[in-house]
């Protein structure tokens, strides 16, 4: 089991949604402040506690996902001790991460908004979001329309 040592900025982060009835939170920081770091920490967590639950990483190109972010979600469930032989598996091609819970996690360029238009989602991460445009935004916001499950307590996300 892995313990982590957070920055009080990541734990208010982490905890907003507990805390607050918002639609949105924004992690703003500077250079190495853990923005990436806890937004994968944030999408393991909530893969792995509410199962079938589906989300979207995305960036405005997928190399930055790829470059950064993907390694992060790698890393925690490394940390945590989910394997891809047991736990999930991840599709290079689709650029998907699925666990064995039946959460799915989409890792998208978002230049295009129209290809995510077809996704009903849980929750969103939105890497680096200052470079998508606002309709790119809207059109996230609009596919966070997935029906939580009856057995999830709480889920505001």
């Amino acid at each position: 089991m892995v313990e982590y040592e957070l920055l009080q900025a990541q734990e208010e982060f982490l905890n907003i949604p507990h805390r607050h009835n918002l639609d949105v939170a924004i992690y703003q920081g500077g250079y190495g402040s853990g923005k990436t770091w806890a937004g994968s920490l944030l999408g393991v967590l909530l893969s792995m506690k509410y199962p079938g639950c589906v989300g979207l990483v995305g960036a405005k190109e997928y190399e930055l996902l790829k470059n950064t972010t993907l390694l992060d979600y790698f890393n925690h469930l490394d940390a945590m001790g989910f394997s891809a032989e047991k736990h999930y598996t991840y599709n290079k091609t689709d650029k998907i991460i699925k666990f064995k819970n039946g959460s799915v996690i989409y890792f998208k360029g978002l230049e295009d908004a129209e290809r995510i238009k077809s996704l009903n989602l849980h929750w969103a991460e939105v890497e680096e979001a200052s470079q998508i445009s606002h309709s790119t935004f809207k059109q996230i916001l609009a596919r966070l329309r997935k029906a939580p499950n009856k057995d999830w307590k709480n889920f505001q996300y």
